[in-house]
């Protein structure tokens, strides 16, 4: 979403370039070198509207957390080419200090259309999307309202606001499962009993009302701890993966899906008991599609007999009906930053060892049955890259500050591991970002 401020900025550089190609003489007065691009009318009526809230006591109050937390954002509301300005402020003097200004472009300025305005403590997050199927898009924002106590709500804009529906959350995202086109507001809340709840809201008869309920495996707190996934289950399903983490480490995730005929159901529950199906332990990760088929698998970290996780974790992908299957294992080195893609045939044969070789190296030995078969450096500090060519080091990747390279070891012949496996299976781990 791009601010005023970033198009002030491209607009100014493109009048200086303007007047370079003009052809304008180096002796012309010093005055008129020195003299600002005039901006456009309306922005500047824009800006001094912004800088008259300010004056009156009103202070920034950007959202906090998801993808749009500028100050002010500019954004097409009503879908008719011209981009609404939506401002963020804070007076904390008011009875509903948040405040939400939307200004409607005009001729040759920008007018103040309308004001949504909250009780609270700060704005957590917003997002624009077309929630009935009108071609313009709602204001969805997620209000902090105490240390404890967080709204979300909808609302219409307008000449004055609508609100079309408002729930307290403790998660929130916006998801498309039915196949209709018109996106549905998921909301994780607790009932008036403690337990949690996905809740979907969707347009019918004229307003956003709840169409599907389904009940969670993981409490509120747990919720908090885990992660909301969007994508696809398999061939044409969407669904929803959410992972709940217990204060012992395990990850209970739900897998919320459409089935024509049967609606929302969840997919991880054992069909048998009714209770969640799909509990592993936890390892940092989340699910996502590992193997790059469109598809999301859910991690599964193996342990040793100790019950000390190895970092080799399987990873399922699931059916609309909970049926798993595996379709990768992986290494995982979350504190190098890599994960390594384990041949098949290695499956329950390979161990895996970790040494510090000095400060600022970690090795990583890859040995199947009793034959070493590849190396893996972690390299850091200041001749990182002369240690990653070493012997018959090649280098994998690079990092801001750290190098990754891999050797072929002895065994590398006989268990299939050329260095074009090497450099395929090695990837680096990256962070994923998640709504609400």
């Amino acid at each position: 979403m791009r601010t005023v401020w970033k198009r002030i900025w491209l607009l100014g550089g493109a009048l200086a370039l303007a007047w370079l190609l003009s052809g304008c003489s180096f002796f012309s007065s010093a005055e008129s070198l020195f003299t600002l691009p005039q901006l456009p009318i309306e922005y500047t009526d824009l800006s001094d509207q912004i800088q008259a809230l300010i004056a009156d006591g009103y202070e920034y109050a950007s959202p906090t957390g998801g993808r749009n937390i500028q100050s002010v954002q500019m954004v097409d509301l009503d879908g008719d080419g011209d981009e609404e300005a939506v401002a963020f402020f804070r007076r904390t003097s008011d009875e509903k200090p948040l405040k939400i200004f939307i200004f409607r472009a005009s001729e040759d300025s920008y007018e103040q259309l309308c004001t949504v305005e909250s009780s609270g403590s700060a704005i957590d997050s917003v997002y624009y999307r077309d929630l009935s199927g009108d071609g313009k898009q709602e204001l969805i924002v997620g209000w902090r309202i105490g240390a404890d106590v967080q709204t979300v709500a909808v609302y219409a804009i307008g000449n004055q606001p609508a609100t079309l529906m408002q729930s307290g959350y403790i998660r929130y995202n916006i998801e498309e499962l039915d196949g209709d086109g018109v996106p549905s507001l998921l909301v994780l809340r607790a009932d008036d009993e403690g337990s949690s709840l996905a809740e979907f809201y969707s347009w019918q008869d004229d307003k956003m009302a709840v169409s599907y309920t389904a009940r969670l495996s993981g409490t509120m707190a747990e919720l908090v701890r885990g992660s909301v996934v969007s994508g696809v289950l398999n061939e044409d399903a969407r669904a929803v993966f959410i992972t709940g983490i217990s204060d012992e480490s395990m990850a209970s995730t739900d897998i919320l899906t459409y089935r024509q005929g049967a609606g929302l159901v969840n997919a991880a529950l054992d069909q048998r008991t009714g209770r969640p199906g799909v509990v592993f332990p936890y390892m940092q990760l989340r699910p996502q599609d590992i193997d790059g088929d469109g598809s999301i698998e859910v991690p599964n970290p193996m342990a040793d007999e100790s019950g000390q996780l190895t970092g080799v974790v399987e990873w399922l992908r699931f059916d609309e009906r909970g049926r798993s299957e595996r379709v990768m294992t992986t290494y995982h080195h979350l504190s190098g930053g890599w994960y390594f893609i384990l041949p098949a045939e290695w499956d329950d044969r390979v161990k895996i060892t970790n040494s510090e070789r000095g400060a600022y190296e970690v090795q990583t030995v890859f040995t199947v049955d009793d034959a070493d078969v590849l190396s893996i450096y972690t390299l850091t500090g200041e001749n990182r890259e002369n240690r990653a060519l070493r012997g018959n080091r090649v280098v994998l990747k690079r990092q801001t500050g750290t190098v990754y390279a891999g050797e072929l070891l002895s065994g590398a012949e006989t268990y299939k591991a050329p260095e074009e496996l090497l450099r395929q299976n090695f990837k680096l781990i990256v962070n994923q970002w998640t709504n609400g």
